[in-house]
C-alpha cells in the first residue's frame, strides 16, 4: 500500500471571501458548499507505478460546512494518465491506500463514478485550471501593499491534509457545472498550497 506525493494544491469554493471552513465548524455563504480541489503532482509513486506529472480534481458538493461532510463527491483523473496511473490515483484520492485521505474520504457519503478529462494548468502566480468542459478555476493572488502574497497558517479545514500554510488568491470567473452535481460559480474564495504526503 505504500505511496508517496507532492506537488501544489489550487482550490477554489463558492463562497464569496475567505473560506470560513478555515476556522472549524461554519456556515457557509450560501448555507451549503461546494468546491473544487486540483492536486497538480509533481513527483509521486504508488506501488512502483510512477505517477509524476498528473494532475486530479476533486470535485465536492456539501448540504452545509466541510466539517459536517455527507458530501457528493467526484475524481477527475487527468486523460494523459494511463490505467495503472489511474487506478492507483483513484485508490488514494478516495482513501483506500490510507494516509491523510483515509480521513477526507470519510466526509463524502456519495461518491460518483471516477472520471478522465483533459485537465490544464498554466504555471505561473495566478494559476489558471481548466477541466474539459467541465468547469475551471481562475485565480488572483491576494496581495498587501508591499506585494507581499496574504496567507493563512494552519487552518483547521486543512489539518486533515497534512497541509499548514495557504496563500490566498480570489477565484472571480471560476465556475463548475457536473451534470450530475450542484453547479456553482466562484466570485471570492480560492488558495494555492503545497502538499507532502507517504503512506
Amino acid at each position: 500500500m505504500a505511496w508517496e506525493l507532492t506537488g501544489q494544491l489550487i482550490e477554489a469554493c463558492s463562497c464569496k471571501a475567505l473560506c470560513p471552513c478555515y476556522l472549524g465548524p461554519a456556515e457557509p455563504d450560501q448555507g451549503w458548499c461546494s468546491g473544487a480541489l486540483t492536486f497538480s503532482i509533481q513527483s509521486g509513486q504508488s506501488e512502483n507505478v510512477d505517477l509524476s506529472g498528473r494532475a486530479v480534481v476533486w470535485l465536492i458538493d456539501l448540504p452545509k460546512d466541510f466539517a459536517s461532510g455527507n458530501a457528493t463527491a467526484r475524481l477527475y483523473v487527468d486523460d494523459m494518465a494511463n490505467a495503472q496511473q489511474r487506478q492507483e490515483l483513484e485508490a488514494i484520492f478516495t482513501g483506500k491506500k490510507g494516509g491523510p485521505w483515509a480521513v477526507l474520504s470519510s466526509l463524502v457519503t456519495k461518491w460518483l463514478p471516477t472520471q478522465a478529462a483533459a485537465i490544464k494548468l498554466s504555471d505561473g502566480s495566478s494559476p489558471v485550471v481548466s477541466v474539459g468542459a467541465i468547469g475551471q478555476v481562475k485565480l488572483q493572488p491576494i496581495k498587501d501593499q508591499t506585494g507581499r502574497t496574504t496567507t493563512v497558517m494552519n487552518a483547521a479545514s486543512h489539518r486533515s491534509m497534512e497541509i499548514s500554510q495557504v496563500d490566498l488568491a480570489r477565484s472571480d470567473g471560476s465556475r463548475f457545472a457536473d451534470p450530475e452535481m450542484r453547479a456553482w460559480d466562484a466570485w471570492g474564495h480560492g488558495g494555492v498550497s503545497s502538499f507532502s504526503w507517504k503512506a
